[in-house]
């Protein structure tokens, strides 16, 4: 994604789950911030979708990797300003799912 950014020379090159994967795994590890993360994990997602129904390696992986989609779908950095607040996470929250995840994903 930012082949002069040195944080990405393990990136997978082939649009796949692989690279939601690594993002997460990278982003727990503290590797990527959440800011980063957030950023480009969406976008990153929806980039695999057009190319084709993603193939996850198992249904524990696909489980894993969409917990995260969900988080950030429902992310804002104020949700104080969001219509019903409490169904919304901050940054903050999103970070401690996708550490789950790459728990599970690292299994």
């Amino acid at each position: 994604m930012r082949p002069d950014d040195p944080r990405f020379a393990t990136f997978p090159r082939e649009t796949g789950p692989a690279q939601l994967r690594w993002f997460i795994l990278q982003t727990a590890k503290g590797v990527l911030s959440i800011q980063e993360f957030l950023a480009d994990f969406r976008s990153l997602h929806e980039a695999i979708e057009r190319a084709g129904a993603p193939e996850y390696a198992s249904p524990q992986e696909a489980k894993a990797i969409w917990d995260v989609l969900w988080a950030v779908e429902f992310c804002s950095p104020d949700i104080s300003k969001e219509e019903n607040p409490e169904d919304w996470y901050i940054p903050e929250e999103v970070l401690t799912i996708v550490r789950r995840s790459a728990e599970k994903l690292e299994r």
